[in-house]
């Protein structure tokens, strides 16, 4: 068998041949996209408590930017913190849950994971007795 010369892997101008130095590089491009889906999500916010429905404000999004409609999907704690603010208290978490399941929000699952996931991330607070409640909410003593 006859091996003729190899070829050189071909590579772009600018691009960085270690690994080492790529993983470097990349960790300042990560913030910067964090802080942009930080920001979208809080356009979103916004649009939503100025009473734009969802079809509204992704037709905004679609006119500005079409690639951003995977950014601001409607979010499970809209749902939360909307029934959260219509009870004014803190609610059992399991209620809360059954509640949001029962006004059609998403399935059972997913209600329990965004609670979950928000109580981690410090958007909802965990209260005496296994209750839910916005952060800023006091509680008195019964």
């Amino acid at each position: 068998m006859v091996r003729g010369k190899r070829k050189k892997p071909t590579t772009i101008p600018n691009q960085v041949p270690t690994g080492q130095t790529r993983v470097v590089n990349i960790g300042p491009l990560l913030l910067e996209l964090r802080d942009a889906l930080r920001r979208a999500e809080r356009c979103r916010i916004a649009l939503f408590r100025m009473g734009y429905s969802r079809k509204r404000w992704l037709e905004i999004v679609n006119e500005v930017n079409p690639e951003l409609r995977f950014v601001l999907k409607s979010q499970m704690l809209d749902p939360i913190v909307t029934y959260l603010k219509s009870v004014g208290k803190p609610v059992n978490r399991s209620r809360l849950s059954r509640e949001l399941y029962a006004q059609a929000a998403g399935p059972m699952q997913r209600i329990r994971q965004s609670i979950t996931v928000n109580l981690r991330s410090g958007n909802l607070m965990l209260y005496p007795g296994n209750r839910v409640g916005l952060p800023g909410w006091k509680t008195t003593k019964e």
